[in-house]
């Protein structure tokens, strides 16, 4: 199983209880990273960065040793950091 966050608190309608990364794109001219997750059940959440932020991202992301974390792992840790999902990361890279 690829890595994914467990939900602290399961989300329902229906029982959702992890998110993985199902796409990531990273627009360097426009200063963007777009993020969309896939739940349990196939639900769909997205979450976008822009500006600084996002250039930031995108730098730390370029610079990473992606042998100790993965690119996945790395994208759900900062969307639990930031608020985005609560949860754990959990998997095996794929």
């Amino acid at each position: 199983m690829a890595e994914q966050c467990t939900l602290t608190t399961p989300e329902t309608s229906p029982t959702n209880t992890y998110w993985s990364v199902a796409s990531l794109s990273l627009d360097w001219p426009n200063a963007r990273v777009d993020i969309r997750l896939k739940g349990t059940n196939g639900e769909s959440k997205h979450h976008s960065y822009n500006g600084t932020i996002a250039t930031t991202l995108m730098v730390a992301l370029n610079k990473a040793n992606l042998s100790i974390t993965s690119l996945r792992a790395r994208i759900l840790q900062r969307l639990v950091t930031d608020g985005v999902i609560a949860g754990t990361i959990s998997g095996v890279v794929d």
